[in-house]
């Protein structure tokens, strides 16, 4: 095989297909970029782990049809480094040795058979739809802070994705923190079901990629659901990847049904009280407290303190109360990452008691979308 192209095409379809290679895989395959030339002006790009993967194609002089896999990390470590203008990537169709010169710069790797690289999954399904950008971020980072990472239970790894016609829900749950945010998006349905109607789990590791090529724009993007994979069209860029396998948890009876103590704050006030004593708290492993964050609830003044071996805060802010005074500790990391997703100038939190769960809502709600989050509290050592 030997292509050439403009360095900066190169980057433009490299730099996103390594996220979808593996850095710590046994399969060497794995860890590489597919490179498939098509005609004498294109090739395919793929990168794929065994769970998540991506394709895409580019311009460029094809002198020699080929395949070949180059890692990943390697090839785009090397292309960064080339001087602006043509890159040319040669290899030798019996050794597999791959030369990628530029100018006078000139570096030489091993590269892989592309018949090493294994089959895609199909990428279509009966299930599809059509959704902007916008929305799809939204539900996202509404709710990716509490996707769970590496839980024995694999359904808490991943996004829920609930869709109702034109609603959709989001939901994600860490075993500390709950996040459910329903969305009324302006979606077309273009597969062949005749109606939008199920529920998918995707894994938290494609979440964390997928977020990255989605804007704030209210152009669309395709998603195609099969039995076991989905798949997003996005541009030139295709994302696909397995579903979870599994039944989510019913988050519902996690949610207090009689909370008695309600609070209204502001929400910057808030984040930023949090903020600053994220500075003195500490943390074990796995979320263990090690020094949590005090909330105390009296008379209408939210006092947030902590205190640890670095050194101790304290501040007030001033709330709208109903019902009783009330101490209660969280992991202050988990309670800051809640109130910085909200985006309402205000946030309604109820509580019961010291031992169950604070639930936080935005005050500016409306009708077309519904958000709730829930940070279980630890308990305090006095």
């Amino acid at each position: 095989m030997k292509i050439t192209a403009e360095k900066n095409d190169l980057l433009e379809v490299t730099l996103p297909a390594a996220g979808f290679a593996s850095n710590k895989s046994t399969i060497a395959f794995t860890e590489g970029i597919l490179f498939r030339t098509t005609s004498e002006s294109s090739c395919d790009i793929c990168a794929y782990d065994l769970e998540k993967g991506f394709k895409t194609s580019f311009e460029c002089t094809v002198s020699e049809q080929g395949c070949i896999i180059i890692n990943a990390s390697r090839f785009i470590q090397i292309v960064r480094t080339m001087p602006e203008g043509n890159i040319t990537v040669e290899t030798d169709e019996k050794s597999l040795r791959t030369v990628i010169s530029s100018g006078k710069a000139r570096f030489e790797l091993q590269a892989l058979s592309g018949k090493d690289f294994p089959d895609l999954p199909e990428l279509h399904g009966d299930r599809g739809f059509t959704i902007k950008h916008c929305d799809l971020k939204n539900l996202i980072q509404k709710t990716q802070f509490a996707i769970a990472v590496n839980n024995p239970r694999p359904e808490l790894n991943g996004l829920d994705l609930a869709v109702n016609g034109n609603k959709i829900t989001a939901v994600t749950c860490d075993g500390n923190r709950l996040a459910v945010f329903s969305r009324i998006c302006d979606i077309e349905n273009v597969g062949t079901a005749a109606e939008l109607n199920f529920n998918i789990i995707i894994p938290g590791k494609t979440i964390a990629e997928l977020i990255r090529f989605i804007n704030d724009s209210e152009d669309t993007l395709k998603i195609n659901v099969a039995r076991k994979h989905i798949m997003f069209f996005i541009g030139k860029f295709i994302i696909f990847t397995r579903l979870i396998d599994a039944q989510y948890v019913d988050y519902d009876r996690f949610i207090p049904k009689s909370p008695k103590i309600f609070i209204k704050a502001d929400t910057k006030k808030f984040a930023g009280a949090l903020e600053r004593a994220l500075l003195v708290t500490e943390e074990k492993q796995q979320g263990q407290i090690k020094s949590p964050v005090i909330c105390n609830l009296e008379d209408g003044i939210l006092t947030v303190s902590s205190s640890s071996v670095t050194g101790r805060v304290n501040d007030e802010i001033l709330v709208d109360q109903n019902g009783d005074n009330i101490e209660i500790g969280f992991n202050c990391r988990f309670l800051h990452e809640a109130i910085k997703v909200c985006d309402s100038e205000k946030v309604n939190i109820s509580m019961t008691s010291p031992l169950m769960g604070m639930t936080i809502e935005p005050d500016e709600e409306d009708e077309n979308n519904k958000f709730l989050l829930l940070v279980l509290p630890v308990r305090l050592n006095k």
